[in-house]
């Protein structure tokens, strides 16, 4: 199941209004699973409080210039910047939401501490060491080279950098015919060639060179809003199967409503896993 990135754009931008009518976009502008905890009051919170814990896994400060790796409409980029006061630069395939995140960036009174650029994050044009922390929410799922990106975030991050990664990963490597059908079906219809396993990915991450790297699951901090998808897409199943005949835009649809009913069946069968990986650039000496 080959993926490019022209489907990866074409899937974000025909999408876009629909994350914001499913995920309740409003101020906050996250477009990611969310992170359910004792803190978690409701879903808006779940979205900020994501952003909360990688900040403070990534030990976030002013004085940081972070490089957000996959930065959709801009949601992290702003929320670091406003929060923290540090300079962030987010990279998207997407030109559309390129120009949705600086927009949004002024609204919120951000837009001197953000840059926002249409860039591959596995060959960007930064050049070495440029950046103290490298931060992708749900983002490194869609790299068909999981090894290039590991060594380009390498590359720009300066001696000492911070890796924050959240994403999903695959439970195993080899799964029987069933597991693999009801993976392809979710992952397809959110335009993902294939998830990493986490033992993979840290093996392409102490390639590269980093370091202290380090994995925590935090799949059932995302299991409420995996169930909420579920719900939502459950009674619209016969919808999909109607827009899966009509144009490209809609067969997008319907493939989105597939895959937000499958990932939860994968999920609570142990099919893949929601996790946070973190990882350093060392310094010398």
């Amino acid at each position: 199941m080959k993926i490019s990135a022209d489907d990866i754009v074409q899937y974000y931008d025909t999408l876009e209004l629909d994350y914001r009518y499913m995920w309740n976009l409003g101020r906050n502008v996250a477009m990611h699973f969310g992170y359910w905890d004792a803190a978690t009051r409701n879903f808006t919170d779940a979205l900020e409080r994501e952003n909360a814990v990688l900040a403070e896994i990534a030990q976030v400060s002013r004085a940081d210039r972070v490089l957000d790796a996959g930065c959709g409409i801009g949601g992290s980029a702003i929320y670091l910047a406003r929060r923290f006061g540090c300079r962030v630069t987010g990279i998207t395939l997407s030109e559309k939401q390129v120009r949705t995140a600086r927009r949004l960036a002024r609204r919120d009174g951000v837009a001197p501490l953000t840059e926002f650029a249409r860039m591959d994050y596995q060959r960007t044009d930064f050049a070495d060491a440029t950046f103290d922390v490298v931060w992708a929410i749900e983002s490194v799922c869609h790299a068909a080279d999981k090894a290039a990106f590991s060594r380009e975030m390498h590359r720009v991050l300066a001696p000492g950098g911070r890796l924050v990664v959240a994403d999903g990963f695959a439970a195993r490597a080899q799964l029987d015919p069933a597991g693999e059908s009801l993976m392809r079906r979710w992952l397809r219809g959110w335009c993902v060639e294939s998830l990493a396993t986490v033992e993979g990915f840290s093996r392409n991450l102490a390639d590269a060179g980093f370091v202290d790297i380090l994995f925590t699951d935090a799949t059932q901090n995302v299991l409420p809003s995996s169930q909420r998808l579920y719900t939502y897409s459950r009674p619209i199943l016969w919808l999909a199967r109607v827009l899966r005949r009509c144009g490209p835009n809609l067969r997008t649809r319907a493939l989105n409503i597939v895959a937000a009913h499958g990932q939860y069946l994968a999920l609570t069968g142990g099919l893949w896993r929601y996790g946070i990986v973190s990882a350093r650039k060392p310094a010398p000496g």
